[in-house]
């Protein structure tokens, strides 16, 4: 795919990922330069693909260059097989026929088929995939999404420590629990020995009375 700037590959990167629809590659016209194949004579004068191309905007131009390069077009494998390798290994070229063999640099040659592949290449021009108030729209969307992760991760940092926190505290929780304890028995045992005194106490003074009777 062929977008302008670099913010908006990376927009399309991150709307492909968020929906997990696969994966794509992206050409950024603002990086790939002005660079043009060479314009010298070519073996047997055969022409070059990308002499070929004609793009609907010329601003498109470096990405068919970045595409294809100075791959040479011969009529047929015979005299792919020429020119490919014409100047005596010192320069290879990358060469495509008619009917679609390819004879890459390396000498790997890819083809077969009794059919012609047509319209690849459509002389009509596409419209855009995707139009630039929808992109503004995903990139609106990647900023809120980028908030809300930002905002969640705080607060998952926050929920660590309060529970590294409370980790820390639970041996002295536990120490005063078992204090505490101890002083409720203590007060339960002092309670019951108040009542024990109280109880003889009051048969002392009953004693007492019918004494006195």
């Amino acid at each position: 795919m062929v977008v302008d700037e670099v913010h908006q590959a990376q927009a399309c990167i991150e709307y492909l990922r968020q929906g997990n629809v696969g994966r794509a590659s992206f050409m950024v016209l603002e990086k790939l330069g002005k660079g043009t194949p060479d314009t010298g004579p070519t073996p047997e004068n055969v022409p070059r693909l990308y002499d070929l191309v004609v793009p609907k905007d010329k601003k498109f131009a470096p990405a068919f260059f970045k595409a294809i390069g100075t791959t040479l077009v011969a009529t047929d494998v015979e005299q792919a097989n020429r020119i490919a390798f014409s100047s005596g290994g010192t320069k290879r070229y990358r060469v495509v026929t008619l009917d679609g063999a390819l004879i890459e640099t390396s000498g790997a040659m890819s083809g077969g088929g009794n059919q012609v592949s047509r319209g690849a290449m459509s002389s009509k021009f596409a419209p855009a995939a995707v139009s630039a108030e929808v992109l503004q729209q995903y990139e609106k969307e990647t900023e809120q999404a980028t908030h809300k992760l930002q905002q969640a991760l705080h607060g998952l940092r926050e929920a660590e420590a309060e529970l590294d926190g409370l980790r820390t505290r639970g041996p002295q929780i536990d120490l005063s629990l078992q204090k505490l304890g101890m002083d409720i028995e203590n007060v339960s045992r002092r309670i019951a020995e108040a009542d024990k005194r109280i109880r003889d106490l009051r048969f002392e003074c009953l004693i007492v009375r019918k004494g006195k009777t």
